[in-house]
């Protein structure tokens, strides 16, 4: 298999929805927004981790709180978990969508446009919420730490790509795991290498990993996948897109991820 590099969740979404792809790294979100849009169910065949704060909203100096975005324009990349992180956000306040003006932008895009003061706050993640945090652009006005075990990362591949080529993705989880082990084993080395890849110092990508998510897993699999810790996740995901009219289908919870790989992949 071949690795191919997005900037956006959404490109690599769509990317998929147009046979270009056959899985991808991505959220929950995406892959229930992908259902509506592909002939190839995209399912979760891995658990990665949970955000616990590194997702967050980020307001310009003066805007201190959700409520002062009543009006404003909000940066986001719409059709990702972006838009899921918004919305509870604004519900956890008594607000919806109605209330903001969501303005459609990539990562890099909607950074400068906040510097600009072209908008008014921005949704965002590391590192490019580390770098506007950095160079004070900004204040942390939500994280998903107020939403703990909401915004999970996935491994997930087409239906028909699990069915015809169920060794390959064991293959890609087992040198996952493998990575994780090196991580856990060799943390200064593998820090070094991942911080210049995304531009932070290895302290700053440290925090990210250790503060703003939980790692999980080969082991945590069985308990989400096959126990069903992520069907609540699911859940809650479909109510949120349908009652914000973000899809229109929705399937059973069951239909985005498989058991298949839990016990498989090690």
């Amino acid at each position: 298999m071949q690795l191919v590099e997005f900037s956006s969740l959404g490109d690599a979404r769509r990317s998929f929805e147009r046979g270009q792809i056959d899985g991808l790294g991505t959220t929950v979100v995406e892959v229930v927004l992908a259902g509506e849009n592909s002939t190839d169910p995209l399912k979760i065949v891995n658990v990665v981790d949970y955000s616990n704060g590194a997702d967050v909203i980020i307001a310009k100096p003066g805007l201190s709180d959700l409520k002062a975005l009543k009006g404003r324009k909000v940066g986001v990349e719409l059709g990702s978990i972006c838009v899921y992180v918004l919305a509870r956000a604004l519900e956890s306040n008594g607000m919806t969508m109605a209330d903001i003006v969501p303005v459609s932008k990539d990562q890099a895009s909607m950074a400068a446009d906040l510097r600009a003061g072209v908008l008014d706050a921005v949704v965002t993640y590391p590192p490019t919420s580390i770098d506007l945090l950095r160079n004070r652009s900004g204040e942390v006005i939500f994280s998903t730490a107020q939403i703990p075990r909401e915004v999970v990362d996935v491994i997930a591949f087409g239906e028909a790509s699990i069915k015809s080529r169920p060794k390959d993705i064991a293959a890609i989880l087992r040198a996952f795991y493998r990575a994780q082990d090196y991580l856990a084993n060799n943390p200064a080395e593998a820090l070094r290498t991942l911080s210049v890849r995304e531009g932070l110092s290895p302290e700053e990508f440290n925090a990210v990993l250790t503060d703003g998510m939980k790692m999980l897993s080969a082991s945590d699999q069985a308990r989400y996948l096959k126990q069903g810790d992520i069907k609540p996740i699911v859940e809650r995901i479909l109510n949120v897109l349908r009652q914000n009219r973000l899809i229109t289908h929705p399937k059973s919870e069951q239909t985005y991820y498989t058991d298949f790989f839990a016990t498989e992949a090690r």
